[in-house]
Formats: structure tokens, sequence, C-alpha cells
């Protein structure tokens, strides 16, 4: 699942989420954009706060 879809079945606003990862809330902008693709140590991190929903294999076009 995509963080932007993952975002609005939440409810939870963008800033919302760059408050729980502790990063900006630009760069949260640029991931559900498709601008920047997090790095794996964020990629992780937000498989873990949304429970698997939004795995690291999201942000790539192949499956790990």
């Amino acid at each position: 699942m995509k963080l932007k879809t993952y975002l609005e079945i939440k409810g939870m606003s963008q800033d919302e989420m760059a408050k729980t990862l502790s990063i900006t809330p630009a760069m949260v902008c640029y991931i559900t954009s498709g601008k920047r693709n997090p790095g794996l140590k964020l990629a992780l991190k937000i498989q873990r706060i949304t429970k698997g929903k939004v795995r690291p294999e999201d942000w790539t076009d192949h499956n790990i």
C-alpha cells in the first residue's frame, strides 16, 4: 500500500505522520507525491508505524 493511501484511509494528515516519524512535513509530502523515496531506515520505520500496511517493497518496482 502507498503511504498516501494509508494516510487517506486512516484520516491522518501529513503533518501528523511527519511528527510520528520525526521528519519534516515537506519530506512526507515528497514521499506521498512520489518525488522521493525513503531510505531503508525510514521505510522500515514507516512499516513499523503502519503495522506492516506500508512495506519497504512498496517503494520499489520490484519485490524484495
